[in-house]
């Protein structure tokens, strides 16, 4: 089985509010993150979000997420990764998403084609590049789970894929929605840009 784990629990710090349910065309952020999740064959997919979001978890539900709180937000990402690895059960999984919330401009096909790049059982970790240049989401192998439990603090996969280049499985594609993501309020209006034009060229 393949999970999808959409990483949703961040602070915003930088941004001064919660990002995620700000709009962006005709839905939230996170709901373009969520619809490429459910428009990629996976067999589940996990929104790890604050238990204060009421309104994330809600539209989590209504996407057919399965909602995993985090508590424990303030002490990193890695808290986001190991609540959500520890409702996988270790028996039936052969790999993994790790997807950031705030990356709205991920097309489903990017995901779709990382699956069908995906060789399991072979302690694979698909990372996507534009441009050698590295970006988000990674599919992980399921031989790395325990690795990724073992993490600490605001780290993620990046930390395992730094360690075991060896292992990476580059993915090379031509859209540098990848690397796009959203941390302050210039990245939202530049996001909304991208937004428009691929809105008026019928690519959204």
């Amino acid at each position: 089985m393949i999970y999808g784990i959409i990483l949703a629990a961040g602070e915003g710090k930088r941004m001064g509010k919660v990002k995620l349910t700000l709009p962006l065309g005709d839905k939230q952020l996170i709901e373009w993150v969520l619809q490429a999740a459910k428009l990629t064959p996976l067999d589940k997919y996990f929104l790890v979000v604050r238990p204060e979001d009421k309104e994330i978890i809600k539209t989590g539900k209504k996407w057919g997420a399965e909602i995993v709180l985090n508590p424990e937000y303030k002490s990193g990402m890695s808290t986001s990764i190991r609540k959500a690895l520890s409702q996988i059960p270790s028996e039936d999984v052969e790999g993994f998403f790790i997807i950031l919330g705030d990356q709205p401009l991920i097309n489903p096909s990017i995901l779709f084609k990382m699956l069908l790049a995906f060789t399991p059982g072979k302690k694979e970790i698909v990372v996507p590049f534009y441009k050698d240049k590295q970006g988000n989401p990674v599919l992980f192998d399921s031989y790395w789970k325990d690795e990724l439990m073992k993490l600490s603090g605001d780290v993620g996969g990046r930390v395992l894929i730094k360690a075991h280049p060896e292992r990476i499985k580059r993915f090379k594609i031509s859209d540098e929605s990848i690397l796009l993501d959203i941390d302050r309020e210039e990245d939202y209006e530049r996001m909304k840009n991208i937004f428009d034009s691929l809105h008026k060229r019928g690519k959204i």
